[in-house]
This record gives structure tokens, C-alpha cells and sequence, in this order.
């Protein structure tokens, strides 16, 4: 083995970089439970627990690789390779799903017409679109580096640009909020 395992220290957080611990589970909110790998059918069991749940893709080979890896550490490389057959069918399935998007497979244009129309051309929109990028302009003038980031606001209220309410954020975090007609955008932070 490459790398010894490195166990996890009393009172080191979790998720820390400084160990490598296999059987400390830094998640439990997300665990698949009942997993084995002492024997092939136990693996094999195993992998149809994953594959009957209801996470991701991603998750599911993230558990089987886990599983995967603790069962080459205890020496059973039969246990091991049912994990490595579903995490290369996984591996297939990522593959037919890009490649699927690549060439156009399911993905449906925007309509930007459509969406000013029903959205986007509303007073109440127009004044909030202004308000954003008003925040925008307030913290540029602070001397911030605002490239490829999103000015969020903490409270959610894109009309509120005090500075203190203002706050740099990644794309992908500060949109990452449910935005329908009837649920309106639930944040977590306000």
C-alpha cells in the first residue's frame, strides 16, 4: 500500500486532511447503512443495497469505492472485485450520460424570449435585477476582486445592499437555492 492509514486524532474535526481514516465515518447524515465485505456474497449484498438507494450516482460509487478500498486492506480481493465491477459499470453509465448531453441527448434550449416574458420583464424583477447589480458596483468600489464570483446577499433579500449584508460567494453556492413560483427561494442562511 501507498499510503499507511492515518487514524483519526481525538478532537482532529472531521473531514480533516491530516488523516486518512477508512472506518471513521465523516458524514453519517449520508451513510448507506448495513454495508459488509467480509465474504462475496456479503460484497454482493452490499452492492445491491447501493444500487436500492436513494442517492446519487455519485454517491453510490463514492460508498462502493469505500467499501472497495476497506476490503483490499483486510485482504479480500474476491469482496474487493465486486465492489470494482459496479464502480466500472457506474464509470459506463457516467460516461453514456456525457456523452448523451455532449450530442444534444435530452438537453431542451432556453427560451430567454419565454423567460423575459414571463419573468425577468416583471417591475418587481426589474427593480430587484437593479438592486444586484447596484450591490455589484458597491463592492467593486471597496477594491474587492469580484471576477467569476456571485455578490450574494446573506439575508436573501436582493434589494437590502447595506455592506454588511453583502458577501463574495462561488456560482455554484450562491444559486444553489430551489427558485419556483409557488416555494419561492428557501435559504438556508437567513
Amino acid at each position: 500500500m501507498a499510503n499507511p492509514r492515518v487514524p483519526r486524532k481525538k478532537g482532529q474535526p472531521a473531514k480533516s486532511k491530516k488523516h486518512s481514516d477508512l472506518y471513521t465515518d465523516e458524514d453519517p447524515k449520508g451513510t448507506i447503512t448495513g454495508l459488509k465485505f467480509a465474504t462475496v456474497k456479503d460484497a454482493e449484498a452490499s452492492v445491491r443495497k447501493i444500487k436500492a438507494s436513494d442517492r446519487t450516482d455519485a454517491h453510490k460509487t463514492q460508498a462502493a469505492i469505500a467499501m472497495e478500498q476497506r476490503a483490499k486492506v483486510a485482504g479480500k480481493a474476491s469482496a474487493a472485485a465486486v465492489f470494482r465491477k459496479f464502480i466500472e459499470s457506474q464509470k459506463k453509465k457516467t460516461a453514456a450520460k456525457k456523452k448523451k448531453m455532449a450530442v444534444g441527448g435530452n438537453v431542451t434550449k432556453r427560451n430567454y424570449q419565454k423567460e423575459y416574458a414571463n419573468y425577468h420583464s416583471k417591475p418587481e424583477q426589474k427593480v430587484n435585477r437593479a438592486a444586484r447589480n447596484q450591490a455589484r458596483s458597491i463592492v467593486k468600489k471597496t477594491g474587492v476582486n469580484t471576477a467569476g464570483k456571485d455578490i450574494a446577499h446573506k439575508n436573501g433579500n436582493p434589494r437590502d445592499n447595506r455592506r454588511g449584508n453583502l458577501t463574495l460567494q462561488r456560482a455554484s453556492q450562491n444559486r444553489s437555492f430551489p427558485r419556483t413560483a409557488t416555494a419561492g427561494k428557501r435559504n438556508r442562511r437567513a
